[in-house]
């Protein structure tokens, strides 16, 4: 009890509950063990980064285009990328020939090699 009091839970309620119903799931017998609880969240860093994932974008009040979002980021990752589109999708976490059909898709032009 004391362990579970002590876990940050950001999920609050829902969150204890389903962790309660996988104790009780999971374990063996009678006892119950903090040992089948996936590990607690780290503060949304991201891994190995040490950066908070949310630090980097701020969502304005009136809404934004998901759209635009994407376009803006794919941009940025090939500019960071100096147009190397093989480069850009290791970074962006996504195969290769997906980012090119979403640079075809929104009518992006790679940047010029530096």
């Amino acid at each position: 009890m004391t362990a579970l009091k002590h876990r940050s839970w950001v999920g609050n309620v829902r969150e204890l509950r389903n962790a309660c119903e996988r104790m009780v799931i999971l374990c063996p017998g009678n006892s119950l063990s903090l040992d089948v609880l996936p590990p607690e969240p780290r503060d949304s860093v991201s891994e190995g980064s040490g950066h908070k994932v949310d630090d980097w974008l701020t969502l304005p009040p009136e809404g934004l285009s998901l759209l635009d979002l994407e376009k803006s980021v794919i941009e940025r990752a090939l500019s960071l990328k100096d147009g190397n589109i093989s480069e850009a999708a290791r970074y962006l976490h996504v195969p290769r020939h997906i980012l090119v059909y979403r640079i075809e898709k929104h009518g992006i032009s790679r940047p010029a090699k530096r």
